[in-house]
């Protein structure tokens, strides 16, 4: 014999005692795939079972396809039509009302300025088995117990979800900060080279947005201001540990203009370097 023990929820996801109620479910199959006239009033699921097309919450567009759920806060504006080349589309939509999740307001998913867009990923087929429950039992009754087992399958469908959703969130972060160490190791390794944010983006083959995102992200500064501050610290170096004059530490040090070198050492030293070396090699 074997058991499946739980311990005692002690951040429950849902903050009200009144159970989510679901309150409609609509098939939506190739075609105009028109929602109810009333959804926009009510928080709603819409799952993507077959097929791709465009999702529209409030005039922005977002593609979806097979295995995507999509998270519509209470009061969206919204509309669904499918790819044009892609007749067999199949989706389900679940209105839902009394929704109160643990710090959001209510009828909301997701904090503001979230993507509503979810790949439910491994968790496709569980989840497409729950609505195809909730749709035998629709079937077979309509009666308030059935109706109660039709919301408590949704609130599973909806914590499945938010658990893909966190997952793909701890994903992302772990990934970008990989990255972000990556562009900072190049950094590390070229900085006395003459180099451009495009040219950087080139050698690591992202975007210069996106790696100055990134970079800015997991460092708080740009990659441009990191390499200016690795520069100056060489040249702090090299001022009290050799001879040699201002003009060849910057040059050394990846300035070809010894006047702009001594305007951006003092800038960040709050000194220029003639004056650094003297009071540092004399303590």
């Amino acid at each position: 014999m074997s058991m499946l023990t739980f311990t005692s929820m002690t951040n429950p996801l849902f903050a009200t005692e009144q159970p989510i109620q679901l309150s409609y479910l609509y098939s939506l199959s190739s075609g105009s795939l028109p929602l109810p006239a009333d959804c926009c009033g009510q928080a709603e699921i819409l799952f993507i079972m077959k097929g791709s097309g465009t999702c529209t919450i409030h005039n922005t567009k977002h593609q979806v396809t097979r295995g995507d759920i999509i998270l519509i806060n209470k009061g969206s504006l919204h509309s669904f039509s499918p790819q044009s080349n892609s007749p067999a589309t199949l989706a389900s939509a679940l209105g839902l009302k009394h929704l109160q999740l643990t710090g959001l307001p209510e009828g909301h998913f997701l904090p503001s300025g979230a993507a509503p867009i979810i790949n439910t990923g491994h968790a496709y087929p569980l989840i497409a088995q729950l609505l195809q429950q909730i749709k035998k039992i629709i079937a077979e009754s309509s009666s308030n117990f059935h109706q109660e087992a039709c919301s408590h399958l949704v609130q599973a469908i909806l914590l499945l979800a938010l658990e893909q959703y966190n997952h793909t969130v701890s994903t992302n972060k772990d990934s970008a900060y990989a990255l972000g160490q990556h562009i900072k190791a190049y950094l590390d390794n070229h900085y006395l080279e003459e180099l451009s944010l495009s040219q950087i983006a080139a050698e690591l083959h992202i975007s210069p947005y996106y790696m100055s995102h990134i970079f800015k992200e997991c460092t708080g500064g740009s990659p441009m201001q990191y390499i200016t501050q690795l520069r100056i610290t060489e040249a702090q170096n090299l001022l009290l540990s050799t001879k040699q004059s201002v003009t060849d530490i910057a040059m050394q040090c990846g300035y070809n203009n010894s006047n702009y070198f001594q305007s951006v050492f003092s800038r960040l030293v709050g000194m220029p370097p003639g004056k650094y070396r003297n009071t540092w090699k004399q303590t």
